[in-house]
Order: C-alpha cells, then structure tokens, then sequence
C-alpha cells in the first residue's frame, strides 16, 4: 500500500505546485504586458512631442545665427 500511496502523493503535491507556479507567472506576464502597453502609450506621446520641441529649440538659435551673420557680411 505505501508503494503506491506515496508517489501518488508526491504526483499529486508536484501537479499542485505547478499549477501554483504557472497562475503566478501568468500574474507576472499579465503585470508585465500592462507595464509594456503603458511605456508603448508614453513612448507613442514623446515621439509627437519631440519635432515641436526640437523647433523651439533650434528656431531661436538658427535665428541668431542668420541675424549674426547678416552683421558679418557673410
């Protein structure tokens, strides 16, 4: 009776411990996922941003420039 009894336990502990395991990496995978979607939804944001940034920047200096060399002669 012990022969059969204790690996069907032992089978029957392992089954539970994977099916632990397996529901807190699809948590894990699930957190992940929503944590991707949100640096997908940011990233999307700062690429529409960066072309009106990078003018405001550039605008004035690209200005001064024309202004500077206006005053040199070039």
């Amino acid at each position: 009776m012990e022969y059969v009894a204790g690996p069907v336990i032992a089978l029957l502990l392992g089954m539970k411990f994977t099916a632990f395991k397996t529901s807190a990496q699809d948590a894990a995978i699930k957190s992940l996922e929503e944590k991707l979607e949100q640096v997908d939804a940011r990233h999307s944001e700062v690429a529409q941003q960066m072309p009106k940034q990078m003018l405001a920047t550039v605008a004035p200096m690209a200005m001064a420039v024309k202004k500077l060399n206006q005053q040199v002669g070039i």
